[in-house]
């Protein structure tokens, strides 16, 4: 039997033509092959599938399975996964939407082995998920009251969920596994999907499943949004005292104690020859808006392969901006400052267009440390590296 990867690749040349989305969405996840795993999955940016089953499917079976997989990517299942989810059930309600939307022979899960009514046909991940949910409570609890519209017996039930793909229930688990929110992998998957719809290359999936595609759209990375949730990652926090709150032990007798926000942030701004002017002034502009998140303290240092002017108290709405420096870039003095002074700092911005040598960060800095791009060419080629010290996103010029 041919090789597993000449077998996709063979696929992939058919899709080309045929099913261009579906092609493009292949090309945009690793490829791996995971003996550990019993059949195929996805999620952080791969698909992983066992080589011994791979080697049993014949070519409608193979192109098929991977298939499922690549919808589930465009439908976004994978990375949509909130932390407190239900893994076994979100897994459950993709297959689901995956049946209805295209009907896959080897895939179990349908509405209809839950549902008799139409009400539960062709909906989103959410509403089965929801569903799905609410069910299973009433099953484990013993409780009738389930409309009259379930299909499925106690029996049923529990037997339906034991098993897929004829394992137990650690293997749904095992195929949701790398499942999680990855804004990075949207962001992509965004442009995959407007460039089917600028040049309808949907190829031959149904109508209805297009629909659900396009739903799955999400706005482009917000960097408000990273920024705020940044904040709130790094957040620091201390007891100070208090008459408007009673002590616990002793009443309005003593000072109660309350928490007072007490973050400290060191923004770095990349002014090294590569940057722009305007650049800068929109790096100014950005960390402005931190003050709308409740940031009390936080300094400005200029920097290009060495530290420039600061670290400076950064005061809100500056009405200058006198820029030092234009020379190479080099990060590595930054971080030291910021690892050495750690007791200072409770995080670190680095404002730049991410174009220099990769620098080293402790392992304890890493998760302080936000990377802003000043554009989202330059976010798309460096996050690779940036994620992996940090989190990153970028700011177009026309953001407000």
């Amino acid at each position: 039997m041919a090789n597993i990867a000449e077998r996709v690749k063979t696929i992939s040349e058919k899709w080309f033509i045929a099913e261009p989305l579906l092609f493009l969405t292949l090309l945009s996840h690793k490829l791996s092959e995971n003996a550990d795993i019993h059949t195929i999955r996805c999620g952080q940016g791969r698909i992983e599938y066992n080589p011994l089953w791979a080697a049993e499917q014949n070519g409608a079976q193979l192109e098929e399975a991977f298939k499922a997989e690549l919808i589930r990517i465009l439908l976004r299942h994978p990375y949509r996964k909130n932390p407190s989810s239900d893994a076994e059930i979100s897994y459950i309600a993709s297959n689901m939407v995956l049946n209805e939307y295209y009907n896959f022979p080897a895939l179990q899960f349908h509405a209809k082995d839950f549902w008799n009514d139409a009400e539960h046909r062709k909906k989103s991940f959410e509403f089965y998920y929801r569903e799905y949910t609410l069910i299973k409570r009433l099953k484990d609890s013993g409780s009738e009251e389930n409309g009259g519209t379930m299909a499925v017996s106690d029996e049923e039930m529990r037997g339906a969920t034991a098993e897929c793909g004829g394992k137990d229930r650690n293997g749904i688990l095992e195929n949701a596994a790398l499942w999680g929110n990855d804004e990075f992998i949207d962001e992509k998957l965004n442009e995959i999907v407007k460039q089917a719809e600028q040049n309808a290359s949907w190829g031959r999936l149904p109508g209805a499943l297009v629909e659900e595609i396009r739903a799955a759209l999400k706005p482009e990375l917000d960097w408000r949004a990273v920024l705020s949730g940044f904040r709130r990652t790094i957040l620091a926090e201390e007891k100070v005292p208090t008459r408007f709150k009673p002590s616990r032990r002793w009443g309005f007798m003593y000072m109660g104690q309350k928490y007072a926000f007490t973050t400290r942030i060191l923004a770095g701004i990349d002014v090294s020859g590569s940057i722009e002017k305007e650049d800068v002034a929109l790096f100014y502009s950005c960390i402005n808006r931190f003050f709308k998140y409740g940031i009390e303290a936080l300094d400005a240092v200029q920097f290009d392969s060495e530290l420039k002017a600061g670290p400076l108290p950064f005061k809100k709405a500056c009405a200058s901006i006198t820029i030092q420096g234009r020379g190479g870039t080099n990060y590595q003095p930054l971080i030291d400052y910021f690892s050495a002074n750690s007791a200072r700092y409770d995080g670190l911005i680095i404002f730049t267009d991410g174009f220099a040598a990769l620098p080293y960060a402790p392992p304890r800095t890493v998760r302080k440390i936000l990377w802003v791009c000043s554009r989202k060419e330059s976010y798309l080629s460096n996050h690779v590296w940036m994620d992996k010290l940090g989190r990153c996103c970028y700011i177009a010029s026309t953001s407000g």
